[in-house]
């Protein structure tokens, strides 16, 4: 009986969160080439809460908007906030050059991961990570799912964050202490 109870002490119930469930089932991969040309796997940040978004650098308000708010989220995490990593995946890898993540990613902090590769590889990632595109406007814009991804210490996915729920900042960073503090 004692080794049941500590067995369910060490599992325990998972906290209540404020962003959508998603049940602590094993992150999708991330296998692509970071911003500077390096080979990335997600498994690199195993021991941070990892927050993932898939965009493209020539967003002009979405994507831009929601990096802001993940940069204020995580300045409300104090000391926390060096155990959190952003991950920003483009969807746009023809004008998404490393140099241009480079760029665009350097105006947020903490700056973000930049992720790319080729057009087949983003595009199988993103399906795996449940995000629907579509190129419109002959390639100007992409119309796309705007959505946070919290990656837990241990590689799992915990919740979701469409851009309305990312504005209440301290709900979003007492979810990312919560799966700090799961660990």
């Amino acid at each position: 009986m004692l080794v049941l109870l500590w067995g369910y002490a060490q599992l325990g119930p998972s906290p209540k969160l404020f962003g959508t469930p998603l049940g602590g089932q094993p992150a999708p991969s991330l296998d692509l080439k970071d911003e500077r040309g390096g080979e990335f796997h997600l498994d690199t940040l195993r021991g941070r809460a990892v927050l993932v978004y898939f965009g493209y650098t020539h967003c002009t308000d979405i994507c831009p908007a929601t990096l802001a708010a993940l940069n204020r989220v995580v300045a409300r995490l104090g000391p926390d906030a060096r155990r959190v990593s952003i991950v920003f995946v483009t969807l746009d890898p023809d004008r998404d050059t490393g140099a241009a993540l480079r760029s665009y990613l350097a105006a947020f902090h903490p700056t973000p991961v930049g992720l790319t590769g080729a057009r087949e590889q983003i595009a199988a990632v993103a399906r795996s990570w449940g995000v629907n595109w579509t190129v419109a406007e002959q390639g100007a814009y992409m119309d796309h799912d705007s959505f946070v991804a919290l990656v837990d210490p241990e590689g799992r996915l915990r919740t979701r964050y469409g851009f309305s729920q990312l504005g209440r900042e301290d709900e979003v960073a007492g979810d990312i202490g919560s799966v700090l503090r799961m660990e």
